[in-house]
């Protein structure tokens, strides 16, 4: 069932949440006069020289306050610093792709227009999306992900030894390049390309996976809603690096100890497109059929 802040309504005030140093003119253009020809209000970040007169400014961590929708302009990158504007708010954002894959983005430039037609009509859903919580420490504040939070081996200071507890109960140590919790949302970006599952976004839960370890254990990890994670730096691990969303956030030295859980229906987004998650990862991911199976079906039946 629906919660009154997954209802879809007419967007009257977007916010907007622009890639920074590109050229958005063509992008903005069709908002700015899409929002002029529907009475929308429009709200951006203070100091930005692409937004018109008509622009409402506020500071970046206001700039989704009494929003309807958020709309990201750019790819991956301002889709992640959007959700992570918009969360706190309970606002739901709209990707739109500029870049390349944008696989996080629901649309790309192309159909920029039938997205902000589709936001005046209310003709929109909303999914809700995990996201982690990396707990404070001494030199980092607890922290927010909608993708990953990594911990990697700094450069020529050699591997991180690691050892994971889930819950407080050991479950495994190794050496390796570092470790990998992503979202279901993330598990399509550095989590996949280390070998880690594709998971659903509507999925709730977190990914863990070692990153080029040396030993037996090699497989991902999927841990359910209320379950935490912790990571131990182990006394013979060079330092790691510890990033969020592909951001660095700082360094922990071996005797370090990090706390990592879930939490469920942290963000929101918006869908205009029809397609579901598997007809995205096809399309987005270039998942393709082997030769022989790409015209028949498997009881032989030419398609």
């Amino acid at each position: 069932m629906l919660s009154i802040a997954d209802m879809p309504i007419p967007v009257r005030t977007l916010g907007l949440a622009l890639r920074p140093e590109r050229d958005l003119a063509d992008a903005l253009g069709q908002v700015f006069a899409w929002a002029e020809d529907h009475e929308v209000g429009l709200v951006g970040v203070e100091g930005d020289a692409r937004l018109h007169d008509a622009v409402a400014r506020r500071p970046e961590a206001l700039l989704a306050e009494d929003c309807d929708v958020v709309l990201a302009l750019g790819g991956d990158g301002t889709m992640l610093g959007a959700l992570r504007v918009a969360a706190p708010h309970g606002v739901p954002v709209l990707g739109v792709n500029l870049g390349t894959l944008g696989y996080l983005t629901e649309v790309d430039a192309t159909h920029l227009h039938g997205a902000l037609a589709a936001l005046q009509r209310g003709a929109y859903t909303i999914e809700r999306r995990s996201g982690l919580i990396l707990a404070a420490r001494e030199d980092i504040a607890a922290q927010a992900a909608y993708n990953d939070v990594v911990l990697t081996r700094v450069p020529g200071r050699g591997q991180a030894a690691l050892a994971l507890y889930v819950d407080g109960e050991l479950l495994a140590r190794y050496a390796s390049d570092g470790v990998i919790t992503a979202t279901p949302q993330g598990s399509t970006a550095y989590a996949f390309a280390a070998g880690g599952p594709l998971v659903s976004p509507r999925a709730h839960g977190m990914i863990v996976m070692p990153d080029a370890p040396a030993g037996l254990f090699n497989r991902a990890v999927v841990l359910a809603d209320g379950e935490s994670l912790g990571i131990q730096v182990l006394p013979t691990s060079a330092p790691v690096s510890i990033e969020r969303d592909g951001q660095l956030l700082g360094h922990a030295e071996p005797g370090a100890r990090l706390e990592i859980t879930v939490r469920p229906a942290a963000a929101r987004v918006v869908r205009v497109h029809p397609g579901g998650f598997a007809e995205r990862a096809r399309r987005k991911l270039g998942i393709t059929d082997p030769a022989g199976l790409a015209d028949f079906d498997l009881a032989g039946h030419e398609r």
